[in-house]
């Protein structure tokens, strides 16, 4: 596993201001300013945080009196994780993704450790999965000292950047920000997951934008019925009339401002009162009309507006409608591809035994094999999904050591299993591999839901596990047993994850329920075996639980118990308090036999929703949703990951 070089006085780590001001040092030296100078140099923000978490700069550089600019964008990554590295994006020339590590490593062979590190997984991974890992090239090739390297492979390339930076420590300082190494990764040849979420998610100004030009479409029928269907020309037609209403209210008020009627063509003054109803400004240059008629304008647009409100609000409803509609399409289409390949990713993960532990959209990219993004969107075989970010990975080969990873995951995406060493998980869940790879499996359901709804699932969940990550620490202090704890942990987490899972769903389901997915064979299969091992593993703690209780004696009993359904097993917990074989036993043997009918009827629940779903992956021509898909890789993690026999409380009821 890689380590890290911790100073023994702690530094504060750098912040967004420091990458700002590393990047304007950069720009001083492309611009050819020999030494760094504040009243030569300044940085501007262009951008409100508190509007949005993309920044844009404006980097100044004065030079022999001759002043250069240029821009640059940051956008932090994620959320704070004590032990895991904090993520920016910054845009500068290139699409580059730096890692900040949580504590300042100033010792360069450690550096070269920790990127070497990432490069072997990311190695491992090829060609199948393709990650980009920290180099030194994708920061030192902008400085002016690298830019003559000649034209090499990226491999050789960076074989000759290491020696020469270790040959000349000098130049080490380029790889720092604020006196700690930083890794730098270049995605310049890929789109970054996030932005093609937000795009398919962002609102904005798209109805504004719409009803601006609508011009073509509202002045003639066969467009309109082209675009919105027939069956709605009373709208078109009422319309029309505004639109010559307002025509007619605009040809006096040209002359009263010195203007002949004719000077403005129709369309011009038709798209003035497309651009008023849609809230934009009028572009009064190109018209070349008096500053004067401006406030007219805008006052007679808005009185006859006023008189047509009804028109006016069927109209923008129309426009609303559609695109909505249209949205949906489209969204539909991109999410399925998106899902469909991140569920290839998952297959091929679970075949190189590699679990990422930290997967998430801010993690994630799409290669695709065109320049054009929105081209390769529509086909989900033209792109693939790919990974930055592999601190947190781990390789479970069995034919290796398995090495411990580090213990770190984002909340809304990570478990109470991601805070807990190899030992402890193989004391509660007795499978770790198995335990490791489920983890990408849980991330995998926020991953979709932020696909298909651009909204992040477990809000509530993921407060749970700084609390937990505390309670490990003090139990260890105390000397408590840490399996304990995961034990506690889980039945607190998936009480409040089952929960927040079914109410998102259920708020969501038309959307899930109508989004059919192309899922290959190999994934299919992947999710029946998966599907089969999970109801093999409640079938053995069914017959575990029964065999080891001493409640209900006999063969025959106990044949009857594994035969029972959960609805069986839940009218005997009910039933049981007034019943008379309840009388005779004390009140701490009453409460271990409902403590054992709970935890029964749990498994029998669990095993019997867990094959529900069984037929749509055992089936190539059967379809799936991606409602289907969420909700069994969600069973899957859950049935495995919690364990009725932990607790004496009431289980959390499987979705």
């Amino acid at each position: 596993m890689q380590s890290q070089n911790i100073t023994k006085k702690m530094n504060p780590l750098p912040n967004s201001n420091h990458i700002v001001h590393f990047f304007l040092d950069l720009y001083r030296l492309q611009v050819g300013l020999p030494e760094p100078d504040l009243r030569l140099m300044s940085a501007r923000a262009l951008t409100d945080p508190q509007k949005s978490r993309e920044m844009t700069y404006e980097l100044n550089v004065t030079h022999r009196g001759k002043g250069h600019s240029r821009r640059m964008s940051l956008n932090r990554l994620g959320d704070d994780a004590a032990s895991k590295s904090t993520c920016y994006k910054v845009i500068y020339d290139d699409l580059l993704v730096l890692k900040i590590p949580p504590q300042p490593v100033v010792d360069f062979d450690r550096y070269l450790q920790s990127i070497e590190w990432e490069r072997r997984i990311s190695n491992h991974l090829a060609p199948d999965v393709t990650c980009v890992s920290p180099s030194l090239g994708a920061i030192l090739k902008k400085f002016p000292e690298f830019q003559n390297d000649g034209d090499l492979s990226q491999t050789a390339s960076e074989k000759i950047i290491t020696r020469r930076v270790k040959k000349s420590p000098d130049l080490q300082r380029y790889l720092k920000i604020r006196g700690t190494f930083v890794l730098f990764m270049n995605l310049s040849k890929y789109l970054f997951f996030d932005q093609v979420i937000e795009k398919m998610h962002r609102q904005g100004n798209q109805l504004s934008d719409t009803i601006a030009g609508s011009l073509d479409i509202m002045g003639d029928i066969q467009a309109f019925e082209a675009a919105f269907g027939k069956g709605n020309d009373t709208i078109f037609f009422n319309f029309t009339n505004l639109q010559n209403t307002y025509l007619r209210d605009m040809d006096p008020l040209l002359q009263q401002h010195g203007k002949d009627s004719l000077d403005v063509p129709e369309y011009r003054k038709r798209q003035w009162m497309f651009d008023q109803l849609a809230g934009k400004a009028i572009d009064n240059e190109r018209d070349q009309l008096p500053e004067a008629f401006i406030l007219d304008r805008k006052r007679i647009g808005a009185q006859v507006f006023s008189r047509e409100k009804k028109t006016i609000a069927q109209f923008f409803q129309l426009i609303r409608s559609d695109i909505r509609k249209t949205t949906d399409i489209r969204n539909r289409n991109i999410s399925g591809g998106i899902i469909s390949n991140l569920m290839e990713m998952l297959f091929h993960l679970r075949e190189k035994n590699t679990a990422i532990r930290d997967l998430k959209p801010d993690n994630m990219f799409l290669a695709g094999n065109s320049d054009n993004p929105d081209f390769f969107l529509t086909s989900a075989n033209q792109y693939a999904l790919g990974l930055i970010d592999l601190e947190t990975s781990v390789n479970f080969d069995k034919t290796k050591p398995l090495e411990q990873p580090i213990l770190a995951g984002t909340p809304f995406f990570a478990t109470p299993s991601h805070l807990f060493e190899n030992r402890y998980l193989a004391e509660v869940f007795h499978d770790v591999p198995r335990t490791l790879y489920l983890q990408d499996w849980f991330a995998a359901v926020g991953v979709i839901y932020n696909i298909v709804t651009g909204k992040t699932l477990f809000q509530k969940t993921g407060q749970l596990l700084p609390e937990v990550a505390r309670v490990r620490s003090k139990a260890i202090t105390k000397g408590e047993p840490p399996a304990d704890v995961l034990k506690h942990a889980g039945w607190a987490f998936w009480h409040t994850a089952c929960v927040e899972f079914r109410e998102a769903m259920a708020t969501n389901q038309t959307i899930f329920k109508h989004l059919p997915l192309s899922l290959g064979e190999r994934e299919r299969e992947m999710l029946l075996v998966e599907t089969l091992g999970a109801e093999s593993l409640l079938l053995n703690q069914i017959k575990s639980s029964i065999l080891n209780q001493s409640f209900f004696k006999g063969d025959e009993v106990r044949k009857n118990m594994v035969m029972a359904s959960a609805e069986k097993i839940t009218d005997l917990e009910k039933n049981w308090p007034t019943g008379k074989d309840a009388q005779k036993a004390s009140p701490e043997l009453n409460r271990q036999i409902m403590a054992f009918l709970r935890c029964l009827a749990h498994l029998k629940k669990s095993r019997t929703t867990v094959l529900q779903l069984r037929p749509f992956f055992e089936k190539e021509s059967s379809d799936i949703t991606a409602q289907h898909l969420v909700f069994q890789l969600f069973r899957l993690v859950f049935f495995f990951m919690y364990r009725p026999e932990w607790t004496h409380r009431k289980h959390p009821e499987p979705v």
